[in-house]
Order: structure tokens, then C-alpha cells, then sequence
């Protein structure tokens, strides 16, 4: 039996890092940048913490150097201990199945009660208590957490059949016309104790059909956490970000520069993590010129200069430099990107490091040069510098 109450959290520091490979987020997946100065693993890390998950670990492919440094600087004296991972598991109950043959020992030297593992290729920011309290209640072996999208939103991932008790069907077809709306499988996994001890071993290979494996021997539930609480003090509900195309990264974080974006950032009931890196404060100054610089619905990372420069609806990473008279509109640029006097950059998605030559236009119509590329979306993207 697990001890009761115990719960033990495993993030996945592992997976395919396309499609934003190209945008020089090293580190894997879970260091992807987000909102500027946040990345993938700060959000796995708050949900937990914040759902009262105080035992944490993070099974990576080792040596993980860079992981090691962002966890250091975001949980300075609180870093989870960090676990050896076999990598290369192609799919996402793969990565499941090797996170707790990873965590085997530490599972067992513990004794939860109940093992909730996040991956950290995806941003799902919720209040995980309702949906472990769902676990316990129905008698779970695994609760999956689970999205109702769009029908027409499901290419691509597992669908998920219910029956009236919350227990997942894997069987093809419902019966009956086309529903409007679907529910897919997030990417996590809540796993009773003693199933992640010694009974749950997770084949690497397609999903549906690893899951649909254990379908018939282990009762798996589904939970809509869109549908559940989101974090305490927040009145937009639970927010679920995955990069399934530079697009879709790229507007999750347009999103961010409205008055009511769907994710809270400045939540004081719900603290993120955060690697400053002891970068100096962002900077908004008028050029030699006298040229004001401006930044208008926009987030601004630590380090940041817009130096009589223009930004309007856009993400600026930290170290991002805007020179006296560029222009930025509708866009993100991620860590240490220059912006020369003079250019001017529209809808358009920055690599690290990057730099827009003096008085260079991007995203104003002329053909992107290689290795840029204009989208069909009409989306510029540059990659980032050679490091």
C-alpha cells in the first residue's frame, strides 16, 4: 500500500524538440522559451508545486547542463533532484513508460500513494487537486488528463472515448454523427503507487496503441482539466498551450498581449518560476537622438533594451536589443536577438540571437531569403544565430 496522502511528482525533461528546433531553445523541449522569460518546465514545475506536490524529481537524458543551470537559478537551494533518463522514446507514452523505470527506485524508497508525471514538450498550468481527488475517488491504476477540442482540432492526437463512469474506451467510434467537440489526451498521466511500482511499463510504441494495451488490464480514467478549476486565484480557468506548428507557438503568444489573455501571468496566488540569470531590469530609453522608445502591449524580459526604438504587440525574450527608430509589430524575438536601426519586423517569430540588419525589412511582403522562411500563414520566421 502507498503512503497515504504521498504524492510524488515526475517532470519529463524529454521529446521531440521540432518543429522549434530551428528557433535555438537549447536544451530540448523543456527549455523552450515562453511568454519571454519563462520556459516549458517553469510551467510543469508551478503546477505542481502549487497543487501541493512537494516531492518532485526530473527525469532527463543526461548530462542535461543547461537544465541543470535553469533549475538552479529558478529554485536556488530547492532544485528537484534530478534522475537519469534513457531517451530516444519516440512517443508520448513511451516517455511515460521510461520516466517510471527511471523514478523506479525512488517510487519505491517513497511509497506514494499516487505518482503524477507532467511532460515538459507541452504547457499544461492547472490546479492538479480536483483531478487527483477524481483519482482516488473512482479507484483509478491511471487518470489521464484529457482536453474537449474542437473536432476538427484532433489531427494529430489521441482521442479518447469515455464511458458514464470516466473510464476510457480506446475502441474505434463512437456511434452516432460527428460531435462537435472531442476529448484528447493531454500528454500526462496521474498513476496510482503501486501501479507505477511494478505494473505499468509503458511500450514505446504509438500512443493509442500503448494505451489501448493496457485499456483492458488497468482501469484508465480520463479527466477534462479545461473543464476542472484552474489555478487558485485565477479567473480564466486552466490554460493548455502545445507547439503542434511554429503558428500555434506563435499565437499562444500573441495572446499574451491582450487585456485578457487566456494564461495569468501576474497571479500572486499562483507564483511561477522563473531563471533571471541575473540579467539587469528591462529598459525603455529615448536614442542619442532624443527618440523616444516605446513599448505598447507588450511583454519585456529582464535584460531587455529598446533603445529609441518601437515595439508594439510582441514578446521580447531577455537581452533583446531594439535600436533608435526600428519598428516591432505583432511579433516574437527570443533570447539576445538584435533589431538594427532603422528595420522595421512584422508578424514575425525571431530566433535566439538573431540579428535584423540596419533599416532590413521583415515581413513587409519582399520573398524571405534562406535559411528564412515565409509560411503560408504569412508568418516570417528567421532562425536563430550559429552558436
Amino acid at each position: 500500500m502507498g503512503r497515504r496522502g504521498r504524492i510524488l511528482g515526475i517532470i519529463v525533461a524529454d521529446g521531440d524538440d521540432t518543429p522549434l528546433a530551428t528557433l535555438g531553445g537549447p536544451g530540448g523541449p523543456a527549455l523552450t522559451p515562453f511568454a519571454g522569460k519563462y520556459r516549458f518546465i517553469d510551467f510543469a514545475l508551478a503546477t505542481l508545486r502549487n497543487s501541493g506536490v512537494l516531492d518532485v524529481c526530473v527525469v532527463t537524458p543526461l548530462p542535461a547542463v543547461r537544465l541543470r543551470a535553469h533549475l538552479e537559478r529558478a529554485l536556488p537551494g530547492r532544485r528537484p533532484r534530478i534522475l537519469p533518463l534513457a531517451g530516444g522514446a519516440p512517443t508520448r507514452a513511451g516517455r511515460l513508460g521510461a520516466a517510471l523505470r527511471a523514478a523506479g527506485a525512488l517510487v519505491r524508497d517513497l511509497g506514494p500513494e499516487t505518482v503524477a508525471i507532467l511532460l515538459a514538450d507541452h504547457i499544461l498550468l492547472c490546479d492538479l487537486r480536483p483531478l487527483l481527488a477524481a483519482h482516488a475517488a473512482r479507484a483509478a491504476d491511471v487518470t489521464l488528463p484529457a482536453l474537449s477540442l474542437p473536432a476538427d482540432e484532433i489531427d494529430g492526437r489521441v482521442r479518447l472515448h469515455t464511458d458514464d463512469q470516466g473510464r476510457v474506451d480506446l475502441r474505434a467510434g463512437t456511434g452516432g454523427g460527428p460531435a462537435p467537440f472531442a476529448l484528447t489526451w493531454a500528454g500526462d498521466a496521474v498513476v496510482r503507487g503501486e501501479v507505477a511500482a511494478g505494473v505499468l511499463d509503458l511500450p514505446a510504441s504509438a500512443d493509442e496503441r500503448a494505451l489501448r494495451a493496457y485499456a483492458a488490464a488497468l482501469r484508465i480514467d480520463a479527466y477534462d482539466v479545461l473543464g476542472s478549476h484552474g489555478p487558485a486565484g485565477c479567473a480564466t480557468g486552466a490554460y493548455w498551450h502545445e507547439p503542434m506548428s511554429l503558428e500555434a507557438y506563435y499565437g499562444a503568444q500573441m495572446e499574451l498581449c491582450t487585456q485578457r489573455p487566456p494564461l495569468d501571468l501576474y497571479n500572486p496566488a499562483w507564483p511561477l518560476p522563473t531563471a533571471a540569470g541575473g540579467l539587469a531590469p528591462a529598459k525603455v530609453v529615448a536614442d542619442a537622438a532624443g527618440r523616444a522608445g516605446q513599448a505598447l502591449d507588450s511583454l519585456v524580459s529582464d535584460g531587455s533594451v529598446i533603445r529609441g526604438g518601437v515595439v508594439v504587440k510582441s514578446v521580447l525574450g531577455h537581452g533583446v536589443v531594439v535600436e533608435s527608430g526600428a519598428e516591432v509589430e505583432d511579433s516574437v524575438l527570443l533570447d539576445g536577438c538584435r533589431i538594427g536601426r532603422g528595420a522595421r519586423v512584422r508578424r514575425a517569430l525571431i530566433g535566439a540571437g538573431a540579428v535584423i540588419a540596419d533599416e532590413e525589412e521583415i515581413g513587409y511582403g519582399a520573398a524571405a531569403i534562406a535559411p528564412r522562411r515565409l509560411l503560408r500563414s504569412g508568418l516570417t520566421v528567421v532562425p536563430a544565430a550559429m552558436r
